[in-house]
């Protein structure tokens, strides 16, 4: 009896194999082993996009090249293209907040030729319950967060997303505190706000941050909707990366759209 149950144990085994076996190979197309690693297909860019782009570089030129990290280039692309940032610093986030004070205690000037106001609050409510306000008298605002501070953040971001009102939070992603503290990168606490109605763009690389910011801020004047503009805590926040930078007079042609 007992070699009777291996042998159906042993041929149902097989059968699943084989059956597994088959379906991997319908779904990569079959073929043989150097078939199924060919390179992915050159994406085109559409007619419209591509003159855009070409008459942007030649009205811009092309955007200088050098090391940055990602939570440096968010806080850039944020500072250039609001009035105002409300920050409660928590770690990955810190440098952000850091860089924005830095720049306003330097005068450097925003798309709009402006120094922004950088206002530290006392918690991260604070710093959302400020955002909303700036936003409600017409002003342009923006915070950077994570982790349990974007929790504290929900009952003022379900408001801005029900004003329709546009904004962008810039989230370096960290993992929430639950039984213990933990810093540790992770992306559950950007996996908590997708009912509050703010939209979320998800950025890779360095690079893909520093776009990503500036795509965020104008879509979010465009459409009406706040925007997560989110990347991994410490992956992306600290990694520093060779980048092409956007020259500041592309930050005030956006501005003027």
């Amino acid at each position: 009896m007992e070699s009777q149950g291996s042998l159906r144990a042993g041929v149902a085994g097989l059968a699943a194999g084989v059956a597994a076996a088959w379906t991997l190979k319908e779904f990569i197309g079959g073929g043989s082993g150097q078939d199924k690693l060919k390179a992915p297909k050159k994406r085109q860019v559409e007619p419209q996009h591509a003159a855009a782009l070409k008459a942007a570089r030649e009205e811009f030129g092309e955007g200088k090249c050098g090391p940055d990290d990602g939570a440096t280039a968010a806080a850039w692309v944020g500072y250039q293209c609001t009035d105002c940032q409300c920050i409660f610093p928590i770690t990955p986030s810190t440098l952000m907040a850091e860089m924005a004070d830095t720049w306003m205690a330097g005068k450097i000037t925003n798309a709009f030729d402006q120094v922004p106001k950088v206002q530290q609050l006392q918690s991260e409510a604070g710093a959302a319950g400020a955002v909303h306000g700036v936003l409600s008298t017409g002003g342009l605002a923006t915070t950077y967060t994570a982790s349990q501070g974007l929790l504290l953040m929900l009952p003022n971001m379900v408001k801005i997303a029900g004003e329709l009102t546009p904004c962008v939070f810039h989230i370096p992603a960290r993992a929430i505190a639950s039984q213990a503290l933990s810093i540790f990168g992770d992306q559950n606490d950007v996996m908590q706000v997708r009912s509050t109605g703010f939209a979320i763009l998800f950025a890779n690389t360095v690079q893909e941050t520093l776009d990503f910011a500036l795509a965020a801020h104008i879509a979010t004047l465009r459409a009406r909707v706040p925007f997560i503009h989110a990347f991994d805590g410490f992956r992306t926040s600290h990694e520093i990366m060779k980048i092409q930078a956007i020259p500041k007079p592309a930050f005030k042609r956006v501005m003027e759209l």
